[in-house]
């Protein structure tokens, strides 16, 4: 398999200008040509998901909450290779991992926020494409390393192409801003991937793997403490002699492989599909610097009338990934993970969805909570 790399340690902040030249030019030498009116080419979408959140845990008073997620999204075709997405969300907006929102407050209005705004640009016919913008990920990847509600903010640069009928190959870099400061260096992460996909008849396999490394990462954890951000940080901390929070113990450089296949099973809206991955971070400061997840999915059409039936088990050490931005529903790092769904689908547009959520430290301090932790979540979804 081909695994592109990135000269990350020459780079000492991510710039945009030839990318954003780039793309200014490709898009304005795009031919006029006849377009339908610009509202005929508008798609609204979004969804809305009520759920129900129990913490029960030995040695714990239970608690018990009600959230809501609500997206709206537009998406428009520029031009015939242009498309520009934006997105607005439900959510706390010193977490980049949930839209959630919780029914709390003496019931106060809740905020919504800028969640995507981006432009895409994929010439017709032509195997690249150039994104800008706040972007959900271009890449396979999973919850143990990105929440699914993660967007990135920066740019990428993707080639994709088939070999053959029964192999394509895709390559990407991607820049991210993660950090702006005026008068210090920047945070930054910067990214390589490369995925070959094989076919056999309808079942399909894919291989991939990307390098994660970021740039002045101190500042994650300086944001945690004194910043906006809100996400759980369980990584190893530095502190000062007064006890504050100053950076990281670790580096982070997360080399992440993953290996997917998709079978036909023979039934009509019920493929099986079963994912293994293998983390690490190779610049971790101790040896608690790997993660595995595995996933194994039934059904999942959406269709109406269909199921879908899912396990997850994860073991991620406390260094393995970057704790604030990993899925927002597990606490951390430094965890065992076992996930159970199922989800049904009664009617079209609508989804009943029941997921147990059952977690533990791997490595507990004197006097933690040893227990298993079990979160039960009961929610139904819309989508529109």
């Amino acid at each position: 398999m081909i695994k592109p790399t990135i000269a990350i340690g020459a780079v000492s902040r991510p710039s945009w200008h030839l990318l954003l030249i780039g793309m200014l030019l490709l898009v304005g030498n795009v031919p006029a040509e006849a377009q339908t009116a610009w509202y005929e080419r508008i798609q609204f979408g979004g969804d809305f998901r009520s759920r129900y959140e129990g913490f029960y845990q030995t040695d714990r008073e239970a608690r018990h909450r009600t959230r809501f997620r609500l997206r709206l999204r537009i998406d428009t075709q520029i031009n015939a290779d242009t498309r520009l997405q934006i997105q607005i969300a439900s959510g706390d907006p010193g977490t980049p991992v949930s839209t959630n929102q919780t029914f709390t407050s003496f019931f106060r209005p809740k905020p919504f926020n800028l969640d995507r705004a981006n432009i895409r640009y994929n010439p017709g016919g032509s195997a690249l494409t150039l994104a800008m913008g706040k972007f959900g990920s271009p890449m396979t990847r999973t919850q143990m390393v990105w929440d699914d509600d993660l967007n990135f903010e920066g740019g990428y640069e993707q080639v994709a192409w088939e070999l053959s009928d029964r192999v394509d190959v895709t390559l990407l870099a991607l820049q991210t801003a993660v950090n702006e400061v005026s008068r210090d260096q920047d945070a930054y992460m910067l990214a390589a991937y490369g995925e070959v996909g094989f076919r056999f008849g309808p079942h399909r396999l894919q291989v991939s793997v990307a390098d994660y490394a970021f740039g002045n990462v101190d500042q994650v954890a300086v944001g945690r403490a004194t910043g906006p951000l809100n996400s759980l940080l369980t990584n190893q901390v530095e502190r000062d002699a007064a006890g504050n929070i100053i950076g990281l113990v670790s580096d982070f450089n997360m080399v992440d492989t993953i290996v997917q296949a998709e079978f036909d099973t023979g039934r009509e809206h019920y493929p099986l599909r079963m994912l293994g991955e293998y983390l690490k971070n190779t610049r971790a400061a101790t040896d608690q610097d790997t993660g595995m997840w595995f996933e194994a999915e039934y059904g999942g059409s959406g269709e109406t009338g269909t199921y879908e039936l899912g396990y997850t088990i994860g073991r991620i050490e406390q260094e393995a990934a970057l704790s604030p931005f990993v899925f927002s529903d597990m606490p951390g790092t430094n965890l065992w993970l076992h996930m159970f769904t199922i989800a049904y689908v009664p009617v079209p547009n609508l989804t009943l969805d029941l997921t147990m959520h059952i977690s533990r430290r791997l490595v507990t301090g004197t006097g933690a909570n040893d227990n298993w932790l079990t979160r039960p979540h009961v929610a139904a979804i819309v989508r529109f």
